[in-house]
């Protein structure tokens, strides 16, 4: 059984919890109501004005709709849930397609140390084979954000390089930049990734440097707030390399999670909340793909491998998040 969310419990939560228990459900729907109701019997004190609640309950109703209708505006036809016509109910939507299923393993991996919603006991194993193929899905999304070419580097690697040779293979690829032909004197012979999960660029139409070239870090778990891409680049850049790239580097944080932004209670205007919350963080995770951007850049990326594009790395890969979502649905439904 999920548990219920209370007056405590983020908005973006809140409407995690009505697209799990769409998951759930025997017909795939949830009403609305239920979770006025559900919300209602959690209190501790039952309001005694009655239209007071009845106030409360359609505020809560209207602000975990407008989450729905957020997520549905910036994901697209793939955003695995509708709300219907009469705005009465939360649906899911199936057949779910390969960037919908992206969208539930992002949505499953939020819940997976956080039980705020998910009991310890239904949340999902995640195993560093699953955060693995999170790194394969922020890989994809990379290439897809950026229109080219997108490397996972972090390690364990798909091809099994050692640090340096994978290196100097990614930069000969690129065309910008002159990695360190042997290890530094200091350095760690285990050196694995320096803290770097993804290198990817826009190519230029003439092959000279100074191209857009994305720098990302990939953190499934909820310590991604405590980390930060910008020094591990910048050391990146500076140790191993003979010749820095020219082109100037976007850091990026790719996280399954939703935004929760402080102060959100009351805030009429969440759209700006938002803004704000997104300009007070940039300048420690650069640009954040948090699991909305994840899964509509992912789709771009698709389109992109479809077309022929040879080096977006892991494509192969979402087959396998495609069967564990569809395991760990089973499970949430069977409970």
């Amino acid at each position: 059984m999920l548990s219920v969310p209370d007056d405590t419990v983020h908005r973006s939560k809140v409407a995690d919890w009505l697209e799990l228990k769409a998951i759930c459900s025997v017909d795939g729907r949830v009403s609305f109501s239920t979770l006025a109701s559900a919300t209602a019997i959690g209190e501790e004190e039952q309001n005694q004005d009655i239209a007071e609640e009845d106030q409360e309950e359609d505020e809560l109703i209207l602000m975990a709709q407008a989450e729905i209708e957020r997520r549905l505006t910036n994901i697209g036809d793939d955003y695995p849930f509708r709300i219907d016509a009469k705005g009465r109910a939360l649906q899911f939507v199936t057949p779910v397609s390969k960037v919908g299923s992206v969208y539930l393993f992002c949505l499953f991996l939020s819940h997976a140390a956080d039980h705020t919603i998910v009991p310890k006991a239904l949340a999902p194993d995640v195993t560093n084979r699953v955060r693995d193929l999170f790194q394969a899905c922020a890989t994809i999304a990379a290439g897809g954000y950026i229109q080219g070419p997108s490397m996972s580097f972090g390690f364990p690697r798909p091809d099994g390089k050692d640090f340096l040779k994978a290196l100097r293979k990614v930069y000969r690829l690129f065309g910008d930049g002159k990695p360190c032909s042997k290890p530094r004197k200091a350095s760690s012979k285990n050196v694995k990734d320096n803290g770097i999960d993804i290198i990817a660029w826009h190519r230029s139409i003439d092959n000279l440097p100074a191209t857009h070239y994305l720098i990302g870090q990939v953190a499934s778990g909820n310590d991604w707030v405590d980390k930060s891409v910008k020094p591990d680049r910048e050391h990146f850049h500076d140790y191993w390399f003979t010749h820095k790239p020219g082109s100037q580097a976007e850091d990026a944080m790719f996280m399954p999670f939703g935004l929760e932004p402080e102060n959100w209670k009351g805030e009429p205007d969440y759209d700006e909340l938002l803004k704000d919350h997104m300009q007070s963080i940039a300048y420690r995770y650069g640009n954040l793909f948090y699991r909305d951007r994840v899964a509509k850049h992912l789709a771009h990326g698709l389109q992109l491998i479809a077309a022929g594009e040879k080096h977006i790395q892991r494509g192969d890969e979402i087959a396998e998040v495609i069967k564990w979502v569809e395991e760990y649905t089973e499970k949430l439904r069977a409970a």
